[in-house]
């Protein structure tokens, strides 16, 4: 709760919370799974639990003391949830069909390189147009 009332003091605007501390979930999660998934368990939750830090930054917005919940109509609040559901996704193949992640592994890859490359390409063309 200090993190949280330490992001939004001043009036500014706090993002960034869910993603660390569902990671941490996760890694929780994922660390108690061990025994009974396997290894891979604790890096899976990891990575769900980041992906959906990713898409609940994206959603809500905590400003002083008011959450509200806004849909993501920029490049980049979609790109914040295509990378959030690639590692949800990511997290659930490694966890249940381990196999199959190699197979689709370049894949994700791919289009996550792709999604950021689009959202860097956006901010630029923005920043020229601020500019001209």
């Amino acid at each position: 709760m200090l993190g949280l009332i330490n992001m939004v003091e001043g009036g500014k605007k706090g993002k960034g919370v869910f993603i660390v501390s569902l990671m941490f979930i996760g890694m929780g999660i994922g660390f108690i799974l061990i025994d009974i998934i396997g290894g891979v368990a604790f890096v899976a939750s990891m990575f769900i639990g980041m992906g959906l830090g990713f898409i609940l930054d994206t959603f809500i917005e905590i400003r002083e003391s008011k959450i509200s919940f806004t849909m993501p109509l920029s490049v980049s609040g979609i790109v914040m949830v295509l990378v959030g559901l690639s590692m949800i996704t990511g997290g659930l193949i490694v966890m249940f069909v381990p196999s199959l992640l190699e197979k689709i592994m370049p894949y994700m890859i791919g289009v996550i390189f792709i999604a950021v490359g689009a959202f860097i390409l956006v901010g630029g063309f923005r920043i020229l147009k601020s500019i001209l």
